[in-house]
């Protein structure tokens, strides 16, 4: 596996460019500061280390189409959709134990010490890290998404006329959603229909359509709202709309790193930066950026993940 970095000096501002060899990795995890890269088309996987540039692992085979996969430190947790299987690989590449299903797994989630997965039939089980068995239960139908909120187990539905969420155990609710897909804290947001729900408040804000990220700075107590529509970012805080600016390219995803607002536009290869919604330093970046990342406890650089050029853009303020 060949690293190549390139240094770039723009106004001030130093970019780096590293080929991880990873591309269409729509599923990054992250564990104090490593990120796995999984490209589910080629079956590779990598484990990179942001601070040292540096790829700790690299796996050539880990499944038929692999969705998901959780740092054991000792081991990996491989969620395969189309297996359909469960399984714990060492770090050697060697296979431990595995769990077949009947139906396809649409979803997973791991919470540090069990996880979490959904089948397409409804079905939600939970394991524990040594993929023992502890509990099976089913959701009144089949969620398309599945997400785990203060220790409840949540499932949302799309375009479904009589119910959009539901709380495992509980009856089914229709709140007036039409495609709950992201969870952030306690904001579930309708991308489609442009709205927000408040699991912890139950009220509903109202943005604008296809909404394509949210972020949400625990600092300050902000979330950081995209909408595609109109290139708007929203800022909420207490249910209340307290800012908005429009972006010079169509916003994919949003972060915040230290007093930067930073936002993607994966379609036009673009970093848009800003402190104040009003002044802009916009940067090209490599093909179809998708993820921004973090680097240690810098609040002045970050990374970037691009998933058609298989690179990680690095920039430093």
């Amino acid at each position: 596996m060949v690293l190549l970095i390139f240094y770039n000096t723009l106004f001030g501002i130093v970019i780096e460019k590293v080929y991880v060899g990873i591309k269409y990795s729509f599923r990054n995890y992250r564990t104090n500061g490593d990120v796995i890269f999984i490209d589910p088309f080629g079956k590779k996987m990598a484990l990179y280390e942001l601070s040292s540039k540096q790829i700790l692992d690299f796996y050539n085979y880990i499944g038929n189409f692999v969705i998901a996969v959780y740092d054991l430190k000792d081991s990996y947790i491989i969620v395969d959709r189309t297996g359909p299987y469960l399984s714990k690989m060492a770090l050697s590449g060697e296979l431990l134990s595995t769990v077949k299903f009947d139906r396809r797994i649409q979803a997973s989630i791991f919470d540090g010490e069990k996880i979490y997965i959904l089948l397409e039939s409804g079905a939600a089980y939970t394991f524990d890290k040594n993929l023992k068995q502890l509990s099976v239960a089913n959701f009144t139908g089949s969620p398309a998404y599945m997400f785990l909120w203060k220790g409840r187990l949540l499932g949302t539905y799309l375009w479904n006329d009589n119910y959009d969420v539901e709380f495992l155990g509980e009856k089914p609710l229709k709140i007036g959603l039409t495609t709950p897909s992201i969870l952030v804290n306690d904001l579930l947001v309708d991308t489609r229909g442009g709205k927000v729900y408040n699991l912890a408040t139950g009220k509903i804000t109202k943005l604008a359509s296809y909404i394509s990220s949210a972020y949400y700075d625990k600092d300050s107590g902000n979330y950081y709202i995209c909408s595609m529509s109109n290139s708007t970012v929203y800022v909420i805080k207490d249910d209340t709309v307290v800012n908005s600016f429009q972006v010079p390219f169509t916003p994919t995803q949003v972060s915040k790193i230290g007093n930067f607002i930073v936002v993607l536009s994966a379609p036009y290869n673009k970093v848009m930066v800003t402190t104040n919604g009003k002044d802009f330093t916009v940067l090209d970046t490599g093909d179809y950026p998708l993820e921004i990342f973090k680097i240690g406890n810098s609040n002045t650089s970050f990374a970037v993940y691009c998933s058609d050029s298989g690179e990680v853009y690095y920039y430093y303020f």
